[in-house]
């Protein structure tokens, strides 16, 4: 799709609504998960048993990922902020609302909290920078506020919900090898939306929309 086409869809659109996934950050200096960490795939280590199992290594990988705080949004992110673009991501690094958007749905969860399984309060991620293993005062260990692989995700009747009363997808950065995230460019068609895949370039596509004129009004 060419910046002119997109910017059309976008400024027709009532409800548009994003589904990002990694791909969409990887411009931003971020990569998938797709990869190891000290030789252990880290789709290995951001399991519940693994985290149960070996919390040091884990919380190791966490404060790395914690890095991932720094880094800022690219073009692709500031171009659904600014067409007030609602987002459904399975992304972890808050890069759609540093960019200024408002409604998202994050179904991994975010790097933001630390939260205790036993009572629910609820701490901002650095304390995992003063503590090796990070518990809560009532002396459960805390775990980040991600999906881990094979957990339920969050907000998934949100996102449902968003997907059947949008009247245009935008699918960014996403193989939609992950389920149940990747049911809601279907739930979306059957409603009447027109779905729009875009994997390849997706940064260089949305800077050349930035670059084309305004927002819409």
């Amino acid at each position: 799709m060419d910046p002119t086409t997109l910017k059309n869809e976008l400024s027709n659109s009532k409800h548009p609504l994003a589904l990002t996934g990694a791909g969409i950050s990887v411009a931003s200096g971020l990569p998938t998960f797709d990869i190891s960490w000290n030789d252990i795939p880290v789709r290995d280590i951001l399991t519940r048993e693994f985290f149960l199992n070996q919390p040091n290594i884990f919380y190791d990988l966490y404060r790395e990922i914690l890095r991932w705080n720094d880094v800022q949004p690219n073009s692709a992110h500031r171009a659904l902020a600014k067409y007030s673009v609602a987002i459904i991501t399975q992304n972890i690094d808050g890069l759609h609302q540093k960019a200024g958007s408002k409604n998202v749905l994050e179904l991994h969860g975010n790097l933001r909290d630390l939260i205790c399984e036993k009572c629910r309060r609820i701490y901002p991620s650095g304390k995992a920078l003063e503590e090796k293993i990070p518990h809560c005062t009532c002396g459960s260990m805390l775990r980040p506020d991600v999906v881990l692989f094979g957990d339920q995700i969050h907000d998934w009747e949100q996102a449902v919900e968003q997907a059947q009363k949008c009247d245009l997808m935008l699918v960014i950065g996403t193989s939609l090898q992950v389920a149940p995230a990747n049911l809601l460019p279907g739930i979306a068609q059957r409603n009447g939306a027109k779905v729009v895949i875009i994997n390849e370039d997706s940064e260089s596509l949305f800077k050349k929309l930035l670059d084309s004129g305004t927002k819409k009004q």
